[in-house]
């Protein structure tokens, strides 16, 4: 890990409030697993301050993609770079998923969660079963539903609030109602919705891979500021995850 000059190659606009971008980096496009991300800020620029954390979406060549959505000045900053603009990109951070540990694995997202899960399309298809369901909250998600399908080459289930987007109601509702014992369960989303999945599975929660989100200053581990609680103790999101066991968080604490 480390801090690497990055360029800007193409910004894709999803929706209104949705893009992705696509950056120049070969120490992050050589090194970065699934499940890993990076922190970006503008070079120069100390006014936002902090980088955001985003996950590598995918790999190209030399270039990696992050997808965000516009919630604040950094945001729309990012939103508004051009082809050639310069970053400073601080990663690959975090621990990754790893490869599949068996047959058959549930990918499972909320909205913007499904980045991590792309990668892991693009990275493990040839060798693995997958079956993705994604949950978004109403119709203004649609461009972003059919983007994803056609960047992650996998046939996804869409779970809607409103029903205008596939099937009326959430994730949990796409999955099995028990886990075999060659399936498990790789989710990224709010941690509602994975403190919901692990629910459901109980006696399971050892096989369901979480990637937990959390607002970051350094990401390297020394401010403590994405510290959460799990049954080994306290653990930092940055470098201790994001990718944890769902047995292993204490979901009530968060």
């Amino acid at each position: 890990m480390g801090d690497f000059s990055g360029r800007v190659r193409s910004v894709r606009k999803i929706s209104e409030e949705i893009f992705c971008l696509e950056i120049d980096c070969e120490e992050i496009s050589e090194n970065a697993q699934p499940g890993q991300f990076v922190m970006l800020r503008f070079p120069e620029i100390s006014d936002p301050l902090l980088g955001r954390p985003l996950a590598v979406a995918g790999i190209s060549g030399s270039a990696f993609d992050v997808i965000f959505r516009i919630v604040g000045r950094m945001t729309k900053m990012l939103s508004e770079c051009t082809p050639g603009q310069s970053l400073v990109v601080r990663g690959p951070e975090g621990r990754p998923f790893g490869e599949p540990s068996a047959k058959k694995t549930f990918l499972v997202a909320g909205t913007l969660g499904a980045a991590p899960l792309i990668y892991a399309c693009k990275s493990f298809s040839k060798q693995q079963e997958f079956e993705f369901v994604l949950g978004v909250p109403d119709r203004t998600w649609a461009s972003y539903c059919e983007w994803l399908t056609e960047v992650s080459g996998v046939a996804i289930e869409v779970f809607s609030e409103d029903g205008f987007l596939g099937q009326n109601g959430n994730v949990l509702q796409g999955l099995p109602e028990r886990l075999e014992k060659d399936e498990e369960i790789w989710a990224c989303g709010s941690e509602k919705m994975l403190s919901a999945i692990c629910g459901k599975y109980p006696k399971d929660s050892d096989r369901i891979l979480v990637s937990l989100e959390k607002r970051m200053a350094c990401g390297y581990g020394g401010c403590m500021g994405c510290v959460i609680d799990t049954v080994y103790g306290k653990k930092r999101v940055c470098v201790d995850g994001p990718i944890f066991r769902g047995s292993e968080v204490c979901w009530n604490g968060l």
